[in-house]
């Protein structure tokens, strides 16, 4: 998972509890998650989490869900979120197929934002690949 700064840790430890979502076997209501009901943005694979928190302190009328599998990532984003004082940020710290299949209902996003979405470039890797026909399928 890699090493951790201070400050990610703090955003894993701290912001987990407060904003982060656990999978399901059931869709969410994220209405009742964020407490309103808003337009509703879900971006996979966020990185360190820079875009996320700039649009989410661009649009505190909007909600944001983001999907990161590396932790150093989601503890940055997290971090970032108790810095900012942002509340409309959640995080699922895992696969964003198991997340799609599982915990978002249909028509419950408006929009999906997939940046940067294949690094695996060798042969034996494509199979991590997120952009399949089974995702196109998916979303």
């Amino acid at each position: 998972s890699g090493r951790m700064t201070e400050g990610q840790q703090r955003g894993l430890d701290q912001g987990r509890p407060l904003f982060g979502l656990s999978l399901t076997d059931t869709p969410v209501d994220f209405d009742q998650v964020f407490g309103r009901s808003a337009p509703r943005t879900l971006e996979i694979g966020f990185g360190m989490g820079h875009s996320l928190l700039e649009m989410a302190a661009a649009s505190p009328e909007q909600d944001f869900i983001g999907v990161e599998v590396h932790y150093p990532g989601v503890g940055a984003m997290l971090n970032g979120v108790l810095t900012q004082g942002l509340t409309n940020v959640r995080v699922y710290d895992c696969d964003a197929i198991e997340v799609l299949n599982r915990c978002i209902a249909d028509n419950s996003l408006d929009r999906l934002m997939l940046f940067f979405p294949d690094p695996w470039h060798k042969s034996r890797h494509h199979k991590r690949r997120i952009v399949q026909p089974e995702f196109a399928a998916l979303v």
